[in-house]
């Protein structure tokens, strides 16, 4: 019986030592390259469930960090049809009663209209700070004085919420007791009347184009606005820029017609629910716009701010508007360079000390928040970094 083990033993030692690594490999090849279940239904995959890692090198170190178990669990995971069904199987039944477990905390409102509760509950939940805006708003008149008297414009750009836009919808569970416009969105927006900083209120200019256009501005799957809305935004933009005759913008000439075929940002939230009966034909502006010779080739954009200003920028560059763009996402998370017939490039930020110099060498400066939160951590950490950096440039 002794010699039984030890001759077992040995074949477990010589299958782990000489067969083991090469069938890892082998399914580390196959998970890399999509073949196993390769079988299955193309939309079978779930969002929002597991991230794409690099595929890490065979070896000792990474079987130690653990980053080898981890690339096998996530790639064998996104490739399991049972459990996609399941998921989804799941998921439907809670839509049914109007509950999700969906990631970053979706919530499915009335008429099935999707919201994130990142902005119900500002809306709803949260009281105003009177003194807090009033500090802000002190801050941006500052931060406004400092490039106009250096011949640059700067625009503080307000960008709407869903919930604010469509408080109807909200569910009732929530006792929201503010409709239309918040009080926060109000009293920002009377200082910088007061203070005379150049602003846009988006929440405002969403209400009065569904009034103008008779179509939603957001979309029932999303959380950020359609097209329409952020062509409508960008051309306010491109107003306010003319308004203070440093220079000449022509606006954006477009056109739009309804559509059941929402794409990218108009069903964002949906695609992260994964339901099996997928709700892929609800109300979308198609837009399209008239064609632009040749670029700007003298007026440069540097902009602060969130996920809205994607789509702004995508505008922008698909209608020439500038010459080049530079983006922080939040300020601190990353730099991209748009320049038109160029590849964007994205840069990494040193979020202790960011980099201001795409910044101070444009000609126009838009810091954007959402009227969800007026007063966001990225409007503040750029006004500190500013006036710090500054303050050791004399």
């Amino acid at each position: 019986m002794y010699q039984l083990l030890r001759r077992h033993n040995l074949i477990f030692f010589v299958f782990l030592v000489f067969f083991l690594p090469g069938l890892l490999a082998l399914i580390i090849s196959l998970c890399g390259q999509g073949v196993i279940f390769k079988w299955m239904l193309p939309n079978y995959r779930l969002h929002g469930i597991t991230k794409d890692t690099q595929t890490p090198s065979f070896d000792l170190n990474h079987v130690k960090s653990h980053e080898m178990q981890k690339y096998l669990d996530n790639s064998l995971t996104k490739q399991l049809p049972l459990r996609s069904l399941f998921i989804r199987l799941n998921n439907q039944i809670h839509f049914i009663f109007k509950k999700s477990y969906a990631a970053d905390g979706v919530v499915i409102g009335k008429l099935n209209q999707l919201f994130e509760m990142s902005y119900i509950k500002p809306y709803c939940l949260e009281s105003k700070d009177s003194k807090k805006i009033a500090d802000w708003a002190n801050k941006l008149k500052k931060i406004s004085d400092f490039f106009e008297k250096r011949g640059k414009t700067f625009i503080y750009v307000i960008t709407p919420s869903k919930a604010e836009y469509m408080p109807e919808n909200i569910p009732k569970r929530f006792h929201c007791m503010n409709n239309g416009i918040s009080p926060e969105n109000r009293e920002i927006e009377q200082l910088l009347k007061e203070k005379k900083v150049r602003y846009i209120n988006g929440s405002d200019l969403m209400v009065n184009a569904m009034h103008q256009y008779n179509f939603p501005m957001f979309p029932k799957g999303g959380i950020h606005w359609n097209t329409l809305g952020a062509t409508i935004e960008a051309n306010a933009i491109i107003d306010a820029i003319n308004e203070d005759n440093k220079f000449h913008l022509n606006q954006i000439q477009f056109s739009y017609s309804p559509s059941y075929n929402p794409e990218g940002q108009d069903h964002d939230l949906h695609a992260v629910l994964n339901l099996i009966i997928k709700d892929s034909r609800y109300l979308v502006p198609a837009v399209s716009y008239k064609k632009v010779k040749e670029a700007n080739k003298t007026i440069y954009l540097a902009c602060i701010g969130g996920s809205f200003l994607e789509k702004l920028n995508k505008i922008f560059m698909e209608n020439k508007t500038f010459s080049k763009i530079s983006y922080y996402r939040y300020f601190k998370l990353y730099r991209t360079e748009m320049e038109f017939g160029k590849k964007p490039i994205q840069y990494e930020i040193n979020s202790s000390a960011p980099d201001l110099t795409s910044i101070l060498a444009a000609d126009v400066i838009l810091l954007e928040e959402n009227s969800s939160i007026i007063v966001s951590a990225h409007g503040e950490l750029f006004f500190d970094v500013l006036f710090q950096q500054i303050n050791l440039l004399v």
